[in-house]
């Protein structure tokens, strides 16, 4: 096989379903689609642009990727998530960030340092303009940084099992200020113990932030359930 080839296999654009999926991906995970929704593929299929069986091939692989509830007789729904549930989500997310850093630390300390560094000072300075919005990308960037940099496969997967949904509650967190501020206190008090290599205590500061977060995410599931009234249905199946 030539390398025009190969490039030519390796720049291949993506399908229709692919779009699809990334675009009503990011609805969800961006909060522009309310946890509980009803969605009509029909509906989705005009505001993309495209017919109808991409969407639905894309629904089929959202649901797989646990975004999306179908229920027979009834259509099909943006995910939702119980109190009990957000708490199961917050308890997995500690087991895999705790570990992930403590082979973080033993394996990359100086590039998880340096990674984590910069985005400390980008989220300080997102906070002096009120961008929340990358407020928000650079808090996840942030927990990512430190899975990204374990070396263990397995626990790089098991975080992709929640990774979308721990970003769907983090986009419908409110914008206050103690609560940023208190992030980027808590992701700077994670650095400092980091760059000095104490991973126990590293780990402890760690998973006390990511419990931190539980109240918050509980309260962003309520708040997403009180807003789950007819007028925001998209419409039954298409």
């Amino acid at each position: 096989m030539s390398p025009a080839t190969i490039h030519r296999l390796l720049v291949r654009p993506k399908s229709l379903t692919e779009l699809a999926h990334d675009s009503i991906r990011q609805l969800i995970v961006g909060g522009q689609l309310a946890m509980g929704e009803q969605l009509s593929e029909a509906m989705l299929a005009a505001q993309l642009g495209i017919s109808k069986t991409p969407v639905r091939e894309a629904l089929l692989r959202l649901r797989v990727d646990g975004l999306i509830e179908i229920q027979p007789q009834r259509g099909t729904f943006v995910f939702s998530l119980t109190p009990r549930q957000v708490e199961e989500i917050c308890a997995f997310r500690e087991v895999i960030e705790v570990s992930a850093v403590k082979l973080a630390i033993e394996g990359h300390r100086p590039g998880l340092a340096k990674a984590l560094q910069a985005n400390v000072r980008e989220m300080t300075l997102a906070r002096k303009t009120a961008d929340w919005k990358a407020i928000r990308q650079l808090d996840e960037a942030f927990h990512e940084a430190i899975v990204e940099h374990c070396d263990n496969a397995y626990l790089k997967q098991a975080h992709q099992l929640i990774a979308s949904k721990i970003g769907a509650l983090r986009a419908r967190l409110p914008e206050h200020d103690e609560q940023v501020d208190h992030c980027q206190q808590n992701h700077a008090a994670i650095v400092d113990l980091l760059r000095e290599g104490r991973v126990t205590a590293t780990q402890r500061a760690l998973a006390l932030h990511i419990r931190d977060t539980l109240a918050s995410y509980r309260g962003a599931s309520n708040a997403a359930d009180a807003a789950e009234l007819p007028t925001r249905s998209r419409g039954g199946r298409g």
